[in-house]
């Protein structure tokens, strides 16, 4: 089980980072993920440490 503050991967993306929010979504759990990696990216939104949203089926504990 996922939770707050754990280091994940998100598989697709190769992208390393830790879970900073939890949502509750009528589809299931969505999780903030912050990149370990500083700099814009494309495919994320925030400022310096980009941000993913994720399922769980998205990511794995490291």
């Amino acid at each position: 089980m996922l939770k707050l503050y754990d280091r994940v991967v998100i598989t697709e993306k190769n992208v390393t980072g830790i879970i900073v929010d939890v949502m509750e979504q009528t589809g299931g759990k969505v999780y903030t993920v912050e990149s370990d990696i500083k700099g814009k990216v494309s495919d994320a939104y925030g400022g310096i440490w980009p941000l993913y949203e994720c399922r769980a089926d998205e990511i794995m504990a490291i």
